[in-house]
């Protein structure tokens, strides 16, 4: 397995957590208390999900960063844990998880500890923010400066946004039993909140995609990036095609019981696409180089070249020591 397929596996866990938990907690604060549901019901409903999420980004960062390491020295991972501190140390990689880390480890005692639901669901909400974050910092987008950084970050959080919205809806459907009307209500912030999701990962998505391949076809179509994009698309609008149905068919007699149930049903299937199949190939394009000049899916350049972001993370001097 190649260096960029064994990041993209590690990375897509950790991702898809960051995201999950970051939509959880803003669903709860967009829904609140409302129609005989207390916000503490929803946050221990959701709960599971947050500490298995945080337990999950405190154990895969390490691996992460390790494999991060192994690629910039052009080692194997046994021979990388002794370069780990001069990485963190030396490079921007090292910088951003050398804030990365701690945030993980803060975001563990925000799920654990006892607090306010209020309390948690603010805390949970800002670590997996920042994560998000750090996650844009250190990916392809600081090549091309911070407004790139941002529109990554933006991605990466409406992605969150629309995951959590399902999953924090359907869990405190199924865990709380809570009233019809409620059902009916957050059914609709659901809609709206996917609907506005849908908006700001399409433009965002089309800034990044025009940053990596122009208006190049070529690129597009025989590029490895260009490739991966184009199935993240494909699986994309499946998803759209679900969430569509959702609101054009079933939102107007939400009302009714068995259009509830259906309801919930679709929203697992959507939850589950959007975070197995379009969150994997976001972790892939994000560890694949870009289609610019000549790095061609068929020529060396691509095929040899180690993803190490950013050209000023020279590790020769490591290596030599």
């Amino acid at each position: 397995m190649g260096p960029l397929y064994g990041r993209a596996i590690l990375e897509w866990p950790l991702l898809l957590a960051s995201a999950t938990v970051f939509g959880t907690a803003f669903f709860a604060i967009v829904v609140g208390d409302q129609d005989g549901l207390p916000r503490d019901a929803m946050v221990c409903a959701v709960a599971p999900v947050w500490r298995m999420a945080a337990v999950a980004i405190a154990v895969i960062s390490p691996f992460v960063l390790l494999g991060i390491t192994a690629e910039m020295a052009g080692t194997s991972l046994r021979s990388a844990v002794a370069l780990v501190p001069e990485v963190m140390a030396q490079t921007h990689a090292g910088e951003v998880w050398r804030t990365f880390l701690p945030v993980a480890a803060i975001l563990v005692f925000a799920v654990l500890l006892p607090m306010s639901a209020w309390t948690r669901i603010l805390a949970v909400c800002a670590c997996a923010a920042l994560l998000i974050f750090l996650e844009a910092l250190a990916g392809h987008a600081i090549d091309k400066g911070p407004v790139a950084v941002a529109i990554d970050f933006v991605h990466e959080a409406a992605a969150g946004t629309w995951i959590g919205a399902l999953i924090a809806f359907r869990m405190t459907a199924h865990r709380t039993a809570p009233p019809p009307l409620w059902v009916e209500k957050a059914a609709r912030k659901v809609s709206t909140t996917a609907a506005w999701s849908v908006a700001a990962i399409a433009i965002s998505g089309s800034f990044s995609a025009y940053q990596e391949l122009g208006l190049d076809l070529y690129r597009l179509l025989y590029s490895t990036y260009g490739r991966t994009l184009v199935i993240k698309v494909v699986v994309f609008c499946v998803v759209l095609s679900i969430a569509a149905y959702n609101r054009e068919r079933l939102m107007p007699e939400v009302s009714k019981a068995d259009v509830q149930s259906t309801l919930l049903r679709n929203v697992g299937f959507e939850s589950l696409i959007l975070g197995l199949a379009v969150m994997g190939l976001a972790s892939l394009l994000g560890n694949t180089p870009p289609a610019t000049g000549h790095m061609m899916m068929h020529s060396h350049a691509v095929a040899d070249r180690p993803v190490a972001h950013h050209a000023e993370m020279h590790l020769e001097p490591i290596k030599s020591k």
